[in-house]
């Protein structure tokens, strides 16, 4: 019978059943499936055993982790301050403005200066959708304006969305600091995703090279598209102070200056004062929009974590990551082999699941596995972040494909076609992070 109604979940969360009751769901079949080896034979043993599954989670959220947690909503909240402000506009009226006179290149170095703005906003907001959806509404007209096929715009926005998921303050990293236990130090991740962080963003870089090596590569100057940008020296402050906010957070992160709670504060107060005290470019009547949709979203990855962990909790108490290793340790006896496999796994699963959803049920089972064939974890967790971010441009179902195609009134198929050289070479990217242990580990 648990079968069955776990068939019928699965059935439901296709067709439209929110994420976090199919998780919690799925968890609770999950025990009540092992009930004559947990030896349940009354309603109070029922009861209890449920109990244990449901009061794990809560007490990681309400705990000693709970400060942890406590970071989500002072992030989030900044990166959509960051988000509905004129950020991105200034930082491309600036480039515009610099490169107005160099031609074709100016043209591809826009598409650059795209993807370094969607690297600084997914950290900031916690998820590569707000990026496709906020900004790419203020990229995609500049791009086609400045020559680029609708194909290629669509396609690089698309891919651009998930990058800078590595950087700080990127919610998966902390998910995942807290999800090991510790064993991989939210500080050390942070250090550890720069270099493999870049290289993705390098990897993006070169597919817009490759394109402007091309016969239909756009050939209209800058100057047809910024003669009528203006940008100041009102504007250049802005953006000085905007920008300040990055290195100071690098800063205080890793002098331990603050702890983690307090930089998500700091942040917070920071980019309040400049956006909506200082520049006055948020209202009160956009103010409360603004944290009406930030609200919205860290509901939604609380009630996540919260029923993930619920299924995580039942598949632990299982002992599924030793019946996981016994079962792989017949057929894999290299590291080596071990992270081909691992990569196939997690991009199929960051195709399917909400990256932190995938983090809480799936890191647990993984960790102890990894740690069998003495895999460090930090480069662990660098894996399995970038093979996450990697699975939301996976076709058929990852996120961004779907996201975008909505954003930009695009049929799927069109979707699918335009990503297809990007995410090849994110593919390539992530092969030499995962055979280069030095790129996460540099610093050691």
């Amino acid at each position: 019978m648990s079968v069955l109604l776990a068939g019928l979940c699965l059935i439901a969360l296709l067709f439209g059943m929110p994420l976090f009751v199919g998780l919690g769901t799925l968890g609770t079949l999950y025990q009540l499936g092992n009930i004559q080896e947990l030896g349940v034979q009354t309603f109070s043993d029922l009861t209890r055993q449920l109990s244990i599954v449901f009061s794990d989670p809560l007490s990681k959220l309400t705990g000693d982790q709970s400060a942890l947690f406590l970071t989500i909503p002072y992030f989030t909240l900044a990166g959509y301050l960051i988000a509905h402000s004129h950020f991105a506009q200034r930082v491309v009226n600036l480039y515009l403005i610099l490169a107005r006179r160099i031609g074709n290149f100016g043209v591809v170095g826009l598409g650059v200066v795209c993807i370094l703005i969607a690297a600084l906003f997914t950290p900031l907001t916690g998820a590569s959708g707000v990026t496709i959806v906020a900004i790419g509404g203020i990229l995609f007209p500049i791009l086609t304006g400045a020559g680029f096929s609708e194909k290629r715009a669509l396609g690089l926005i698309t891919a651009s969305g998930s990058i800078g998921l590595l950087f700080s303050p990127s919610l998966p990293v902390i998910l995942f600091g807290i999800m090991s236990d510790n064993k991989a130090d939210i500080n050390e991740l942070y250090r550890a995703g720069v270099l493999p962080g870049l290289l993705l963003i390098l990897a993006l870089t070169s597919v817009i090279l490759l394109f402007s090596l091309k016969k239909d590569s756009p050939s209209r100057t800058l100057s047809e598209v910024s003669h009528a940008v203006t940008f100041g020296v009102k504007d250049s402050a802005k953006l000085a102070l905007e920008l300040l906010a990055i290195p100071l957070l690098y800063l205080l992160m890793h002098s331990r200056f603050m702890v983690i709670t307090e930089l998500g504060v700091f942040f917070l107060v920071y980019y309040f004062f400049l956006e909506v005290v200082l520049f006055r470019e948020i209202g009160f009547k956009k103010l409360m929009e603004v944290f009406e949709e930030a609200i919205a979203m860290v509901g939604s990855i609380i009630l996540i974590i919260f029923f993930a962990m619920v299924l995580t909790n039942a598949l632990l108490y299982d002992g599924v990551p030793g019946k996981l290793f016994g079962f792989i340790n017949q057929y894999i006896h290299s590291p080596l082999a071990f992270l081909v496999v691992l990569n196939i796994f997690l991009l199929i699963v960051g195709s399917l699941m909400d990256i932190f959803s995938a983090i809480i049920v799936v890191s647990p089972l993984i960790i102890p596995i990894a740690e069998a064939y003495q895999i460090s974890m930090l480069h662990l967790g660098i894996l399995f972040l970038t093979n996450l971010e990697i699975g939301y441009l996976t076709p058929p179902v990852g996120l961004n494909l779907f996201l975008s195609s909505l954003r930009f009134q695009k049929p799927m198929a069109e979707v699918y076609r335009s990503i297809i050289p990007y995410l090849i070479a994110l593919i390539v990217a992530q092969l030499i992070i995962t055979y280069v242990p030095w790129l996460s580990l540099w610093w050691q």
